[in-house]
């Protein structure tokens, strides 16, 4: 009332001061109702923004597929068991708040004088004490805080795997870890349950508090070990490229990238588009309940459907693991000879692929996977690299053709005057030993007996240049191109290359005879395929098609073109010829080195090698069987090699005898499927 009489006093100072208050308060009022209601979608949609956590989501893996799309690798559903802290909450309330106050009670008495006075003095120390106030530090706090969450939590595991009849055990600082970074995300306490477990789950799961089932989705490698370094394996991506995403995530499910094999050549194709979903959390970084988002589905990987025939795939490392009773090292490929498919490449001893979906400890990895000279992680298919031996005198003789050789003149192989029964050749003073007998030899007979004189003497009269050439034309001394990361070029020199290497007539000798010189089994199998087919080398081609993941989506195949030419010998036919009878001959001929590869009504035509390793103190032997089949019309490539065997005849033989045998049966429908379908 006396401001308002003040105000009709005409006080123009006071007046002045009360209309300022009020356009104050009138600009207040505007500023307060744009904030809350202009304001209030914006400021609501940045509060939800900032309550919700983006969670990268991986996609379902594509399938590896045979040729007539039986399933090689593909994902089985497995049950895991997880908690979700938040709905432990009001335990953890509660342990804190127990521990808290015998934490005090221990402070307060540690406090005290432990001296004895009577009852009166401690009756008197109880009270003074009492009445002390406990200060507790910022770390004495998030200790109890830590502490009780790892009681609640850990006795809540232990109560599960009592009522499941197995023993978890959760470590506190896997816990705590998942506590500070992703407490919005379950806790797994067991990442694969068998199915008594989901069933006793299932039936008990009400009476735990936190506990849920989820299933997920687990790469399966159906047959273990089986084309185990063509197919590859995975290893854990917890750290993927952040330029390859748009989207930054607050956490990402465990995924998985291809490692080796066609897991890793391919991966970008298996592996498909990751989702996006949104969890929503409150101010301590719980999930709130049933608040899961999923903003973009993830889309599934396609299927690659390769040139491999599961069946034979079995049949060839069954033959395989006929020569020391698994305890082989070496390799076999079946390839097609007329567009270069591979229907069979196996590398032993092999791995089971699943080990490699959990971490691997240092003594697995140190007495199996890394082990010497075993080594079963290493591809000797594609990436051993050995001396090919008389293997290679297949193509040194194509060489001897186009060099003007006539295959029916006579050249005699002197007797080795310290092993008469088998011949010499000297270079200078340098001899040579031969495992031919001594005696004559024309074009046929020295390739059936596998003569290194005969090669090395007419090799030294031609020279350099036609016989690197050659074996540069047949994709020798280079990779093949098969589009799997695990494949080696070899050693083998260009003509210019010879000065720089300092070569010298001996070693010109020894390349003759397939040594000073790498190649890979798979390399063998292409130039095989070459002098099989009339000179057309072909890149081998592993992967037949790639296609959705389902067939009945709009996404078309994209296949892979069989049959691509990398280069061409161009040689006469009848060099061809004669090499190929040759080789035939070698199978047939009691005289021939092969002849342990004869099959009835099917005829092999092949060619053995011994290559002998020498140096740092080892000495070893590489044996091969390189082959075609049938003679008439090739059909098959078959290449053996083993590591430490006896002879080329003797161990290669055999087994790819065993494999032909395969082929020739399933042509005819007397094999059993192993998959069937």
């Amino acid at each position: 009332m006396i401001v308002f009489e003040q105000l009709n006093k005409g006080d123009h100072s006071l007046r002045a001061l009360a209309w300022g208050v009020l356009l104050g308060l009138l600009l207040m009022m505007g500023q307060l109702w744009r904030v809350q209601v202009m304001s209030a979608d914006r400021y609501r949609a940045s509060l939800q923004t900032q309550s919700f956590k983006s969670v990268r989501v991986p996609a379902l893996r594509g399938r590896i597929l045979d040729r007539n799309r039986r399933e090689l690798v593909g994902n089985t559903p497995r049950y895991r068991l997880d908690l979700y802290l938040d709905e432990l909450r009001p335990q953890f309330e509660a342990e804190y708040l127990r521990e808290k106050r015998e934490f005090v009670a221990a402070r307060r008495k540690a406090m005290g004088d432990s001296s004895s006075g009577g009852w009166v003095l401690e009756f008197w120390n109880h009270l003074r004490h009492r009445s002390k106030t406990v200060r507790l530090t910022s770390v004495d706090l998030e200790m109890l805080q830590r502490q009780s969450r790892y009681t609640v939590v850990s006795n809540t595991v232990a109560a599960v795997g009592s009522r499941l009849g197995t023993r978890l055990v959760l470590s506190e600082e896997a816990l705590h870890s998942h506590y500070l970074n992703r407490r919005f995300l379950p806790l797994s306490i067991l990442p694969d349950c068998n199915p008594t477990q989901v069933a006793q789950i299932t039936e008990q799961i009400w009476a735990i508090p936190g506990v849920a089932l989820e299933q997920v989705a687990v790469r399966s490698y159906r047959y273990g070990s089986l084309a185990a370094h063509v197919l590859g394996h995975l290893k854990r991506d917890d750290n993927p490229d952040e330029d390859r995403e748009e989207i930054t995530y607050h956490y990402r499910l465990p995924d998985f990238v291809g490692a080796i094999g066609l897991e890793k050549s391919l991966d970008a194709e298996l592996r498909g588009t990751a989702g996006t979903k949104a969890i929503q959390v409150n101010s301590q970084g719980y999930r709130h309940h049933q608040s899961e988002e999923l903003l973009t589905p993830p889309q599934p990987g396609r299927n690659v459907v390769t040139t491999l025939d599961l069946n034979l795939q079995s049949a060839v490392e069954k033959a395989l693991n006929t020569v020391k009773g698994g305890d082989e090292r070496g390799a076999a490929i079946v390839l097609d000879p007329l567009n270069g498919d591979i229907l069979a490449m196996a590398s032993a001893p092999s791995f089971d692929p699943t080990e490699f979906l959990s971490p691997i400890t240092t003594t697995r990895w140190e007495s199996f996977h890394n082990k010497e000279p075993e080594r079963p992680m290493f591809s000797r298919a594609t990436y051993g690299e050995y001396a090919p031996g008389s293997t290679f005198k297949v193509i040194h003789a194509l060489a001897q053709l186009e060099n003007g050789l006539d295959p029916n003149e006579i050249f005699t192989v002197r007797a080795n005057p310290a092993d008469p029964g088998h011949g010499v050749y000297y270079v200078g003073n340098h001899p040579i030993g031969d495992r031919a007998p001594p005696g004559e030899y024309d074009f046929r007979r020295a390739l059936i007996k596998s003569s290194n004189s005969y090669f090395i003497h007419y090799g030294l009269h031609m020279g350099w240049d036609r016989l690197l050439s050659m074996g540069r034309q047949f994709g020798l001394g280079e990779k093949t191109g098969i589009g799997i990361g695990e494949e080696a070029t070899g050693f083998f020199p260009a003509t210019e290359d010879i000065p720089r290497l300092g070569y010298r007539q001996g070693d010109l000798a020894n390349i003759c005879i397939g040594q000073e010189i790498t190649v890979t089994p798979l390399q063998m199998a292409v130039a095989i395929g070459a002098i099989a087919n009339g000179g057309q080398v072909f890149y081998p081609r592993l992967v037949h098609r790639i296609e959705p993941y389902d067939l009945f989506s709009d996404g078309a195949p994209e296949r892979v073109l069989a049959g691509q030419v990398r280069g061409e010998v161009r040689l006469p036919h009848r060099y061809y010829e004669l090499v190929r009878a040759a080789m035939r001959d070698d199978v047939l001929d009691d005289e021939g080195t092969g002849k342990a590869a004869r099959l009835p009504d099917f005829a092999v035509c092949g060619k053995t090698g011994t290559a002998e390793i020498k140096g740092n103190g080892r000495k070893d032997k590489v044996t091969w069987f390189v082959s075609f089949a049938p003679y008439e019309a090739p059909r098959y490539v078959v290449v053996v090699m083993i590591e430490s065997g006896g002879s080329g005849g003797g161990t290669c033989a055999p087994v790819a005898k065993l494999i032909y045998r395969y082929l020739r049966d399933a042509e005819t429908g007397q094999t059993k499927g192993l998959a069937g379908g």
